[in-house]
């Protein structure tokens, strides 16, 4: 009789779809954060006022103001946070 090879390590241990999951809305969770505090510091900072527009909106991302090379510049930083 054959003897069947052991699994290799990590094989499909580490691929689970709930493992991939959880990562996944974690990561996603901590971009969220850290894009949130960026951008509510540099709100308060320049004095315009928060709203959830500034983190979840593309559309506030303007090249002809201040406010909006301001908060492109906060997504690249939350970008290389992440």
């Amino acid at each position: 009789m054959r003897r069947r090879r052991p699994p290799r390590p990590g094989a499909l241990q580490t691929l689970s779809p709930l493992r991939i999951a959880t990562q996944i809305l974690t990561l996603q969770l901590l971009h969220y954060l850290v894009a949130t505090a960026l951008i509510l510091f540099t709100a308060l900072a320049a004095g315009k006022r928060f709203s959830a527009d500034l983190v979840l909106d593309w559309r506030s991302l303007r090249g002809d103001t201040t406010v909006g090379w301001t908060l492109g510049l906060c997504w690249v930083m939350d970008a290389g946070a992440g």
